[in-house]
Protein backbone atom coordinates (compact mmCIF):
# COMPACT_ATOMS: atom_id res chain seq x y z
CA UNK A 1 0.00 0.00 0.00
CA UNK A 2 1.29 3.46 -0.86
CA UNK A 3 1.59 6.17 1.78
CA UNK A 4 -1.10 8.19 -0.08
CA UNK A 5 -4.56 6.60 0.04
CA UNK A 6 -8.17 7.29 -0.76
CA UNK A 7 -10.63 6.57 2.08
CA UNK A 8 -14.23 5.86 1.01
CA UNK A 9 -16.81 5.44 3.74
CA UNK A 10 -20.44 4.43 3.28
CA UNK A 11 -22.69 4.27 6.28
CA UNK A 12 -26.34 3.60 6.90
CA UNK A 13 -28.48 3.78 10.02
CA UNK A 14 -31.52 1.51 10.12
CA UNK A 15 -33.76 3.33 12.56
CA UNK A 16 -36.80 1.93 14.31
CA UNK A 17 -39.26 3.69 12.00
CA UNK A 18 -37.68 2.56 8.69
CA UNK A 19 -36.32 6.06 7.98
CA UNK A 20 -32.95 4.69 6.88
CA UNK A 21 -30.31 7.42 6.62
CA UNK A 22 -27.17 6.94 4.57
CA UNK A 23 -23.93 8.86 4.17
CA UNK A 24 -21.06 8.53 1.76
CA UNK A 25 -17.74 10.34 2.05
CA UNK A 26 -14.42 10.22 0.26
CA UNK A 27 -11.18 11.73 1.55
CA UNK A 28 -7.48 11.56 0.77
CA UNK A 29 -5.34 10.29 3.62
CA UNK A 30 -1.91 9.17 4.76
CA UNK A 31 -1.18 5.46 5.30
CA UNK A 32 1.40 3.71 7.47
CA UNK A 33 1.82 0.14 8.68
CA UNK A 34 2.98 0.25 12.32
CA UNK A 35 3.41 -2.73 14.67
CA UNK A 36 0.86 -4.92 12.91
CA UNK A 37 -1.69 -2.13 12.41
CA UNK A 38 -2.83 -0.29 9.32
CA UNK A 39 -2.92 3.37 10.39
CA UNK A 40 -4.73 5.91 8.23
CA UNK A 41 -4.92 9.63 9.03
CA UNK A 42 -7.41 11.81 7.17
CA UNK A 43 -9.46 14.96 7.60
CA UNK A 44 -13.25 14.93 7.52
CA UNK A 45 -14.88 18.15 6.28
CA UNK A 46 -18.29 19.29 7.54
CA UNK A 47 -20.21 21.93 5.63
CA UNK A 48 -21.74 24.65 7.80
CA UNK A 49 -25.23 26.04 7.39
CA UNK A 50 -24.49 29.67 8.22
CA UNK A 51 -22.07 30.35 5.37
CA UNK A 52 -19.02 30.05 7.63
CA UNK A 53 -15.97 28.14 6.35
CA UNK A 54 -16.32 24.35 6.53
CA UNK A 55 -15.40 22.74 9.85
CA UNK A 56 -12.89 19.87 10.13
CA UNK A 57 -12.28 16.81 12.27
CA UNK A 58 -8.92 15.04 12.18
CA UNK A 59 -9.45 11.28 12.06
CA UNK A 60 -7.10 8.43 12.88
CA UNK A 61 -8.25 4.99 11.73
CA UNK A 62 -6.43 1.88 13.00
CA UNK A 63 -7.15 -1.56 11.56
CA UNK A 64 -5.83 -4.86 12.93
CA UNK A 65 -6.74 -8.39 11.85
CA UNK A 66 -9.82 -8.38 14.12
CA UNK A 67 -10.57 -4.80 15.23
CA UNK A 68 -11.06 -1.24 14.02
CA UNK A 69 -10.65 1.94 16.02
CA UNK A 70 -11.49 5.46 14.94
CA UNK A 71 -10.42 8.56 16.84
CA UNK A 72 -11.98 11.86 15.78
CA UNK A 73 -10.79 15.25 17.04
CA UNK A 74 -12.19 18.61 15.99
CA UNK A 75 -15.72 19.85 15.36
CA UNK A 76 -16.78 16.25 16.08
CA UNK A 77 -14.77 14.33 18.69
CA UNK A 78 -15.13 10.70 19.62
CA UNK A 79 -13.26 7.45 20.25
CA UNK A 80 -14.90 4.44 18.61
CA UNK A 81 -13.78 0.82 18.83
CA UNK A 82 -15.23 -2.11 16.89
CA UNK A 83 -14.54 -5.78 17.53
CA UNK A 84 -17.01 -8.56 16.88
CA UNK A 85 -19.19 -9.34 19.93
CA UNK A 86 -17.67 -6.38 21.80
CA UNK A 87 -19.36 -3.35 23.40
CA UNK A 88 -17.62 0.00 23.46
CA UNK A 89 -18.75 2.94 25.58
CA UNK A 90 -17.65 6.53 25.05
CA UNK A 91 -18.66 10.15 24.57
CA UNK A 92 -19.67 11.66 21.23
CA UNK A 93 -19.01 15.41 21.16
CA UNK A 94 -20.40 17.69 18.48
CA UNK A 95 -21.17 21.42 18.21
CA UNK A 96 -24.52 21.10 20.00
CA UNK A 97 -23.21 19.23 23.05
CA UNK A 98 -22.13 15.73 23.98
CA UNK A 99 -23.86 12.39 24.35
CA UNK A 100 -23.05 9.08 25.98
CA UNK A 101 -22.50 6.49 23.23
CA UNK A 102 -22.48 2.68 23.23
CA UNK A 103 -21.43 0.65 20.18
CA UNK A 104 -22.32 -3.05 20.14
CA UNK A 105 -20.49 -4.72 17.23
CA UNK A 106 -22.32 -7.72 15.79
CA UNK A 107 -20.22 -8.35 12.67
CA UNK A 108 -16.77 -7.24 11.52
CA UNK A 109 -15.19 -8.30 8.23
CA UNK A 110 -11.73 -7.15 7.11
CA UNK A 111 -10.27 -8.09 3.71
CA UNK A 112 -6.75 -7.02 2.73
CA UNK A 113 -4.88 -7.11 -0.54
CA UNK A 114 -1.70 -5.41 -1.71
CA UNK A 115 -3.30 -2.05 -2.60
CA UNK A 116 -6.70 -2.25 -0.90
CA UNK A 117 -8.35 -2.79 2.48
CA UNK A 118 -12.11 -3.39 2.74
CA UNK A 119 -13.87 -3.23 6.11
CA UNK A 120 -17.52 -3.91 6.85
CA UNK A 121 -18.93 -3.28 10.32
CA UNK A 122 -22.45 -3.97 11.61
CA UNK A 123 -23.29 -2.60 15.03
CA UNK A 124 -26.02 -1.33 17.31
CA UNK A 125 -25.88 2.33 18.37
CA UNK A 126 -27.16 3.60 21.71
CA UNK A 127 -27.07 7.31 22.57
CA UNK A 128 -27.75 8.51 26.12
CA UNK A 129 -28.70 4.96 27.14
CA UNK A 130 -31.39 4.53 24.46
CA UNK A 131 -31.13 2.38 21.34
CA UNK A 132 -31.05 4.69 18.31
CA UNK A 133 -30.46 2.34 15.40
CA UNK A 134 -28.68 -0.61 13.92
CA UNK A 135 -25.89 0.59 11.64
CA UNK A 136 -23.60 -0.63 8.92
CA UNK A 137 -20.35 0.99 7.76
CA UNK A 138 -18.29 -0.01 4.74
CA UNK A 139 -14.75 1.41 4.52
CA UNK A 140 -12.59 1.03 1.43
CA UNK A 141 -8.97 2.19 1.51
CA UNK A 142 -7.07 2.16 -1.78
CA UNK A 143 -3.63 3.33 -2.87
CA UNK A 144 -3.60 6.53 -4.91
Amino acid sequence: MNDKVLVKIKGIQYDLEDNNEGIETMQHGEYKYILGKHVIAYDEIFETEDGAPPATSKNLLKITKDSVSLVKRGVVSSDMFFKERHNHTGIYEFPYGSMHMNLSTTKLTINESEDRIDVNIKYGLDMNYSHVSDCEISICITSV
